[in-house]
């Protein structure tokens, strides 16, 4: 093999000196041939001149070595650099990742990376986003649990405590107090004085609980609700001794918002667990002593007794049973004349609705109306009234009107005036011929409503009179809003007119009132005939009461009328 390569190198030679690398019998060798020249043109012979290949590179080993050497260190610093690397990076990675699952299922996570890098930086970040994300956690809780306004705890709060501290007293003994407080007339505040002054009251009153019951739990239950537990080892006389000193404190004008206001609270208590086993029951309890509080005057408080629970259960009861009443039509009316004493006759009937229950016979309605109001069931028994006291108004003679009570809640209410003029369209009845009676009471809520809905009824012909007037603390004030088409007279001082000079003189009093404003009287509750004669007298236009007629069903008002001038003569 290698004759054939040198005798090629030899060929190639005779044109132009080529340098190759051959593989001779002493190894590699560079090789260039130098033909010779004979007798012919064609060169007979060729000088080979070789060199060794590993003698060419010997000077260059050391050199060899060095750079194989530089390039193992720089493999092996790679290496290690990379390595470093991976462990600077993946490790910080790894430990976020850890911190962040351990901070997806609720626990505080913190991370320590050191170094100013990019890592550094965001490990730092989020141990700043995980600090954030348990603060506002913990104010979520707070929030959760706590009165914003007052910074007590909330409703949740109180009814977590309320179980944990029956169940501790049912563990270790002892008894659990319920105090559920309200405070007396707070939406007149708000009204008046405007709600930043209503939210500094609230929060003035929260600090006063706080710093009465020291050995309670003080909650904010909503609105104008507090409620405290006591619970453990407590005196018996602690719940009556507690409430009398909230009472006490309360005596005093609160100071809210630079407003000195004078407020009062009804106070509501319940002690378990003989008032109740559970929560719901000692709340409830709570609920229905603080409602006999208010019954019985406000700014008092009262012990639950099962009574209280035997007349919620009635009270329930009725509720339940004026709903049927009102889908199967058990109301009627009935219907007491007004007589008019300067025409000698009937001028009108007040109609008086009555239940006539399938069981319990006739209710009174002194039973079932504040319930009705209450539950907002008057409403609908109220729009009945007004269609059924139309309807039978139009079989009367046209000068006799029908009077109809309209309480507080159904004047309140945004359709009472389209109720009105659906009862006027579908009698036919005469707009003049319907008189509406309110008590002063549907101006607590702000005059102005009440005035503007009053003209508005008065533009469509309808007469509007007030009731029991003289019996509450603003009636003149009223007179000077609104011009009324009649006042009526409260029986209260009709039943002491003969016997009592005070009273004939406020009657007095009230008819001259009323005829310099150009306003009917009529007086209520009239008995016997010095009553009679003494009104007379004073000028009164129209009465009412047993002496002429009670209240009778529609079915005899025919014949009243017939006879109505022989009976009150």
């Amino acid at each position: 093999g290698s004759d054939s390569a040198i005798d090629d190198l030899v060929d190639a030679s005779q044109s132009t000196r080529t340098l190759a690398t051959l593989n001779l019998s002493i190894g590699r060798a560079f090789a260039i041939a130098k033909p010779l020249a004979g007798l012919t043109d064609r060169p007979q012979a060729a000088i080979l001149i070789r060199y060794p290949l590993n003698a060419a590179l010997k000077p260059y080993l050391p050199l060899q070595a060095g750079i194989a050497l530089a390039g193992l260190a720089g493999l092996i610093l790679v290496v290690l650099g990379s390595r470093r690397l991976a462990l600077g990076i993946a490790g910080p990675i790894a430990t976020l990742d850890a911190a962040a699952r351990a901070l997806e299922e609720g626990s505080h996570a913190h991370i320590v990376v050191k170094g100013r890098d990019e890592i550094g930086r965001l490990a730092a970040s989020f141990n700043r986003m995980s600090v954030g994300i348990l603060e506002r956690e913990n104010r979520i809780t707070h929030l959760a649990l706590h009165d914003v306004l007052t910074g007590l705890p909330n409703r949740t709060y109180f009814r977590e405590s309320l179980d944990q501290a029956i169940l501790q007293v049912g563990r270790t003994g002892g008894a659990i107090a319920v105090l559920c407080l309200d405070l007396d007339r707070f939406k007149g505040v708000n009204d008046t004085l405007g709600h930043p002054v209503g939210d500094a009251l609230l929060k003035a009153i929260g600090a006063m609980l706080s710093e009465s019951a020291p050995d309670g739990l003080v909650s904010r239950l909503g609105g104008d609700e507090y409620a405290i537990i006591l619970s453990g080892q407590f005196d018996a006389d602690r719940p009556r001794a507690l409430a009398q000193s909230i009472l006490d404190m309360m005596r005093q004008p609160v100071v809210a918002d630079g407003h000195r206001i004078a407020t009062a609270v009804s106070i509501g208590i319940a002690i378990g667990p003989a008032d109740g086993k559970d929560a719901d029951e000692l709340l409830k309890n709570a609920d229905l002593a603080l409602y006999l509080a208010k019954e019985d005057g406000r700014g008092v408080f009262r012990f639950f007794e099962p009574a209280l629970d035997a007349a919620a259960r009635w009270r329930r009861q009725v509720e339940l049973d004026l709903r049927e009443a009102i889908q199967a039509g058990q109301f009627v009316l009935n219907y007491q004349p007004v007589f008019d004493l300067k025409a000698d006759r009937i001028g009108g009937f007040e109609a008086l609705v009555r239940w006539h229950h399938p069981e319990r016979g006739v209710v009174p309605p002194v039973e079932f109306i504040p319930i009705a109001e209450d539950t907002g069931l008057i409403i609908a028994i109220g729009e009945w009234v007004m269609q059924e006291a139309c309807r039978q108004a139009m079989h009367w003679p046209e000068h006799v009107r029908v009077a109809v009570n309209v309480s507080p809640l159904q004047f309140r209410n945004t359709g009472f005036q389209s109720i009105v003029l659906q009862a006027l369209a579908h009698s036919g009845l005469a707009p003049s011929r319907l008189e509406i009676e309110i008590t002063e009471s549907v101006f607590l809520d702000g005059e102005g409503p009440v005035i503007a809905l009053l003209h508005k009824l008065r533009t469509m012909g309808i007469r509007v009179a007030l009731d029991d007037f003289g019996t509450g603390y603003s009636s003149l004030s009223y007179l000077r809003s609104f011009p009324f088409d009649k006042i009526k007279i409260d029986r209260s001082f009709i039943t002491s007119i003969a016997s009592d000079p005070s009273a004939a003189a406020i009657v007095r009093a009230i008819v001259d009132l009323a005829t310099a404003l150009h306003m009917e009287t009529t007086a209520e509750g009239v008995e016997d005939t010095g009553q009679l004669n003494m009104l007379r007298g004073e000028g009164c236009g129209n009465i009412q009461g047993y002496l002429f007629s009670r209240p009778v069903e529609s079915c005899r008002i025919a014949g009243l009328l017939e006879n109505g001038i022989n009976q009150a003569a």
